[in-house]
């Protein structure tokens, strides 16, 4: 599963649930624009404006997982209440749904990738059509990566958005596998679980898996309307938490009571749902710590814009208050320009660091991916080994695809914390903050999905098996003649029954080794189709590892290569600016002088409100 990115251009929800702290960074942006640009610095002013967009444009993303029919998609459509996702006994989401703010409100297919580049990337899809593309029961011709769904819900508004994810063929499988590899593109995870039973082992595997890649995770327990001892369940369910060593939030709540509640605006029933304890865990944990995050980043956008234009202004400033300092300012600003210049070329410290440090990672991240894809073959040949694969195929199939998802999903884990630590390696030689980056990561499900399945026929033909009984058969016989003509040559009565006696044990003997010799056949075929499957694996995954890696060495190389031009250009400009106003009339030079302590001063306003935070 893949988030999907808004359409370029297209503007950004700003909705009234910002919150205080963001407000304050949209002021401090658009203070410090404005001086970008009276400062004749465009290029900082656009950055400012990306900055900007990047703040109200981005939500935070709530991943919705657990087993099938555990009430997930009525999770949802309590929370925001409505009936946006489909929920039936008899059906069960198979494509991921994306639900986030949007106005007007509509439905947006998302096909996977294919071959034919005239394939279209997008489909319009009525709201009354929505259920046959979400769900497994729906038949639209069509391959989909995901479902995105806008709506206008406060909820929504405040910054929200909430993924719900496929439940086919439960955690302990392949799509539980890939649901897993969806959490490092979401802020937060609800776990779902009903309240008919306490938590299973591989539901508390699938949480372990959960808490390590998403740093926000929490137990939500479904349906206790129609279960009287859902308070003990609850209390079970915390125990096993505690023992496996997870500390998560367990928040007990009734979807019926919560839509019952809005139906009848009752504040009683909305209380006794359980769904004010879990929005305020949403809004205060989740929403604030991940909003927190975001203005940091944004935070540090300001602060080097600042530093830039403070080098610029503070220059001119000096010389404009005393001119006669123009020689030691051209000079320091001459080295500034040098270093700057250095900054930018190819052997810079921090270019060497990137390159150096994308080898490291493509060896370490293909090092993973061998490994794991060795352990999954040796697993399976020890498993083909203790059974006939005629009789177990199937099941077989099954752990396979369930084996190459999880090693998918772990393989693309550790290219995420690797290439994050790559990233502050990097920043650290700008003397930067290192707070989050925008990854294009890989879709283990895009990629399985490229890959064949287990493809093996034991069965036997007709005419095979008579060929291989009348072998036997003839074999045994001829132990019979063999033993019945060395009786008659000794004389002996007895010959008959002995020659019977001997040519039965014989053929049962071929008979077995026929057989074992047969099943050696099928364990050797089934091995080779492992060992093609493995092969055909990695040759996807690596191919869409080194890809990604690419794309993060491109993205890094232009984002810090963008810094040390504007580094490069800061110190220039003041050069520039330097030695023109020393050149100007006292009278002018004293009203630029006026000018800049004004614009000095509004920067060092900005640059008290980001310290105090």
């Amino acid at each position: 599963m893949t988030a999907v990115a808004r359409p370029p251009g297209e503007a950004a929800p700003q909705g009234p649930g910002r919150g205080v702290a963001v407000l304050r960074a949209l002021d401090d942006l658009d203070r410090v624009r404005v001086l970008a640009a009276a400062s004749d610095r465009p290029d900082l002013a656009a950055r400012l404006v990306q900055a900007r967009f990047r703040l109200l444009s981005e939500d935070v993303p709530v991943a919705v997982v657990g087993e099938f029919k555990q009430g997930k998609s009525t999770l949802i459509n309590a929370l925001l209440r409505t009936d946006v996702c489909p929920v039936d006994s008899d059906i069960v989401t198979a494509v991921p749904t994306i639900v986030r703010y949007g106005v007007p409100p509509s439905v947006v297919a998302h096909p996977e990738p294919g071959d034919d580049v005239t394939e279209p990337t997008r489909i319009e899809v009525p709201f009354d059509r929505l259920r046959d593309y979400v769900t497994e029961a729906g038949d639209t011709g069509v391959r989909l990566r995901s479902v995105e769904v806008r709506l206008d819900r406060l909820l929504l508004r405040r910054g929200l958005s909430f993924i719900d994810t496929p439940g086919v063929g439960g955690l302990d499988s392949a799509q539980g596998n890939l649901t897993l590899g969806a959490l490092p593109l979401a802020r937060a995870a609800l776990f779902v679980t009903d309240a008919g039973a306490e938590l299973t082992a591989p539901e508390l595997a699938f949480l372990t898996r959960t808490v390590e890649r998403c740093p926000r995770v929490v137990c939500v327990v479904t349906k206790t309307d129609l279960h009287a001892e859902w308070r003990r369940i609850v209390e079970l369910n915390r125990g096993h938490l505690a023992r496996a060593g997870l500390s998560l939030s367990v928040v007990p709540v009734s979807s019926f009571l919560r839509l019952r509640a809005s139906a009848r605006g009752s504040a009683s029933l909305n209380t006794e749902s359980g769904f004010p304890r879990l929005l305020d865990l949403l809004r205060r944990d989740i929403l604030a710590g991940a909003e927190a995050t975001t203005v940091r980043a944004t935070r540090q956008e300001i602060t080097f814009a600042v530093t830039e234009l403070r080098r610029q202004i503070g220059a001119e400033r000096a010389v404009a208050r005393h001119p006669e300092q123009e020689p030691v300012l051209v000079e320091r600003l001459a080295e500034q320009t040098r270093r700057g210049q250095h900054l930018a070329e190819r052997a810079a410290s921090w270019q060497t660091a990137l390159n150096d440090g994308t080898q490291d990672l493509g060896s370490d991240v293909d090092h993973d991916l061998r490994e794991r894809l060795r352990g999954l073959l040796r697993r399976g040949e020890e498993l083909l080994d203790k059974e006939d694969p005629k009789d177990n195929w199937r099941d077989f199939e099954a752990w396979a695809g369930k084996e190459a998802a999880a090693v998918a999903v772990d393989n693309l884990f550790t290219l995420v914390s690797r290439t994050e630590q790559l990233a502050r390696d990097v920043a650290d030689r700008f003397d930067l903050e290192y707070e989050g980056l925008d990854l294009d990561l890989p879709a283990p499900a895009a990629a399985l999905a490229k890959v064949g399945v287990l493809d093996i026929r034991f069965e036997r033909s007709s005419m095979r098996q008579f060929l291989g009984a009348f072998t036997a058969a003839r074999l045994a016989y001829g132990g019979m003649f063999m033993a019945g003509a060395f009786g008659s040559l000794l004389g002996l009565t007895v010959a008959a029954p002995i020659g019977v006696a001997v040519g039965m044990t014989l053929g049962r003997k071929l008979v077995r080794d026929e057989r074992e010799r047969q099943l050696a056949y099928r364990r050797q075929q089934a091995k080779q189709e492992l060992r093609r499957y493995v092969d055909e694996v990695g040759f996807v995954l690596g191919k869409d590892c080194r890809d990604a890696i690419r794309r993060t060495q491109r993205f890094l190389r232009d984002e810090f290569a963008a810094r040390a031009a504007l580094a490069e250009r800061s110190s220039a400009q003041a050069l520039t600016a330097v030695r023109q106003t020393a050149t100007l009339p006292d009278d002018e030079r004293a009203r630029r002088a006026d000018r800049l302590e004004e614009q000095w001063r509004d920067l060092g306003r900005v640059a008290e409100r980001i310290e105090a935070v």
